[in-house]
This record gives C-alpha cells, structure tokens and sequence, in this order.
C-alpha cells in the first residue's frame, strides 16, 4: 500500500511537472510568435533573449566538465576548421582515436553548457579526442545552412586526419543535421565514419510521430507539439518539412556504417527513433537499438545514474568501433 502510493505520488508529480513545464514552454512560444508578427527586428531580439535563457540555465553545470575532460587544441598544426569549434580530450588518459560530436538545440541554439559537459563527459568515457564543430543558426540561417556546415567540417576533418579513426555522436536536433550532412557527404564521394550514435534522435520535421502527438496531448513530457513545430518552421524557412536535407529519416542510409540509437519511450520523439531505426534495417544496416522506460528527451545531459548508464553503454559501441578502426 505504501509503495503504491508513494508510486502514485511520484507520477502526479511528474505529470504537475510535465503540464507546469509546458505551459512555460507554451507561453514562450506565444511570445515568438507575436514577436515574428511585429517584425524582424522584434523577433531577433526575441530569439536572443531565448538563447541567453537557454545558456544561463545550465551555466552552473561548467565547473563540473572540467573534472572529467579538458578543452584542448587539436593534434599537431591546426588549419582554421569551416565553422567554429572546440575540442575535448579526457583528462587522466591519452585519448585514442576522435569522436565528431554535432550538438542539438533545437536547431536555433548553441551548445548549452549541460551539453557541453556531456561532450566532455563522452571524450573521458569513450577515452577519445572529440571534435565538436559549431553550425550557423536557425532562423537566421535557415536549412541547410546546418547541414552545410557540418558536411564542410567533416570534410575538413578527414583531409586534416585521414587515418585517423572517428565514430559520429550527436543528440536530438543535432542526429537531424549530422545525418543529413552524412547522407550529403556519401553522395560528394567523402568517406563515412567508423560509427554512428544518436541519442534521442529528431529526424522527421514533420512530426509524424504518433508520439509526437500523443505525448503533447497526454502532457507526458515537458514539450508540445506546438513547440516542435515552431522551431521546425524556424528551421524550414519554406523548405518541404519531407525534404532529406531536413527530416534524413526521408533520405537514404545505404552504405553507412553500424549505428547505436538510444531512445526512451517517456521522450515526445520516441517514434522518430523506432522510425529511424526501421529504415535503417530496410537498408541493411548494422544496428543497435536500446531503450529506456521513462526517461526524459536527451536525459543523458543530467547526473543520474541512468545517464551515467546510457553514457557507459554508448561510450564502449564507440570505444569497440574506434578500436576496430585502429586494428
């Protein structure tokens, strides 16, 4: 009886949460797009504000990053890479191979500092140099400034490091533009990484995901539908929400190399990872599918012992794909 209600208690609280965290994100929203309205300098400044909000939030997290990984200059004699970036290493350990980390945000963010830890956190694990290229901004940069972006900084990493063996990793938004620049990337003839992870992947701007729809609705997760779709017409700028260059899970995935999703059925885009991952065995293709209960969407940037697990799991498909590379 105890134990029920205590359960009981828990999920009414996370459901007060959910519904308390969407009205904020909702009225949010309300205000970009009354900001869109007034014109464009008003919805600039609008966007400004939000990316500030967004970075000031999980500022404290920084100091933590430094005990796992340290921010480092690349390998011998660096050219300026296309876009800006940074580089992380593991700080008790000589990184063996490299990791090329494309960071979420829903496609008009920077790297936050959470994520920015959790970057860190894969070069300690992985025991790998990661790469973490920047890309030019939704809506001021609308698709496929991103994806362009970061084919360019893939092709800068292998004529930099040609021998070098480099497993992809990206999160949420981020798989949508990594994919994407890889699909484009096989079809200029450039090589493919070792490996692929995604973690709570976003791949369909057109939110066909029953998920999508079902989880709004049920107030299950911190974000709406309306959410999602205001960044994505952001991102789209008029272009097709279909097209590969957005939504890769329309694209291709013949010849691409084995890949690790790690999804959980408590995130709004739970259904873009099982699409994702039916598309890429129709291709057949080498994959790995591990999901979780009730977590929330990326809950690898959080400390808990379940992003500790999700991040140990995905560190080692990168560690024995790095390895292979190597052998």
């Amino acid at each position: 009886m105890d134990r029920g209600g205590g359960l009981g208690l828990k999920s009414a609280a996370r459901r007060w949460a959910n519904r308390t965290m969407q009205w904020l994100v909702t009225r949010s929203m309300r205000q970009g797009v009354r900001a869109h309205a007034e014109g464009r300098d008003a919805f600039l400044a609008y966007v400004e504000r939000q990316r500030r909000m967004h970075y000031l939030t999980d500022a404290p997290i920084l100091p933590m990053m430094e005990a796992e990984a340290v921010r480092v200059a690349g390998p011998g004699v660096l050219s300026s890479p296309p876009a800006p970036s940074e580089w992380f290493a593991p700080k008790s350990r000589k990184p063996r191979g490299h990791v090329f980390y494309v960071h979420g945000g829903s496609f008009v963010a920077e790297r936050s500092p959470r994520i920015t830890q959790l970057v860190a956190r894969f070069a300690a694990t992985a025991e790998a140099q990661v790469f973490a290229p920047s890309y030019r901004l939704a809506p001021e940069h609308p698709c496929p400034a991103a994806v362009d972006d970061i084919v360019a900084a893939w092709a800068w990493f292998l004529d930099q490091y040609p021998d070098e063996p480099v497993v992809a990793l990206a999160e949420s938004a981020g798989t949508a533009v990594l994919l994407s620049a890889l699909q484009q990337a096989r079809e200029k003839g450039l090589g493919l990484p070792a490996g692929i992870v995604l973690l709570s992947p976003w791949v369909d701007l057109s939110l066909q995901s029953w998920s999508v729809t079902a989880a709004s609705l049920a107030g299950t997760t911190p974000y709406t539908m309306e959410s999602l779709a205001l960044v994505a017409r952001f991102y789209l700028d008029g272009m097709s929400a279909t097209d590969p260059l957005a939504s890769p899970l329309f694209g291709s995935f013949e010849g691409f190399p084995p890949m690790l999703i790690h999804a959980s059925k408590g995130d709004i885009l739970y259904d873009d990872a099982v699409r994702l991952a039916e598309k890429v065995r129709d291709a057949g293709g080498d994959l790995t599918v591990r999901l979780w209960t009730d977590e929330t969407h990326v809950w690898e940037r959080m400390n808990t012992p379940k992003a500790k697990e999700s991040i140990l799991l995905a560190a080692d498909f990168i560690r024995r794909r790095l390895d292979a590379a190597l052998n």
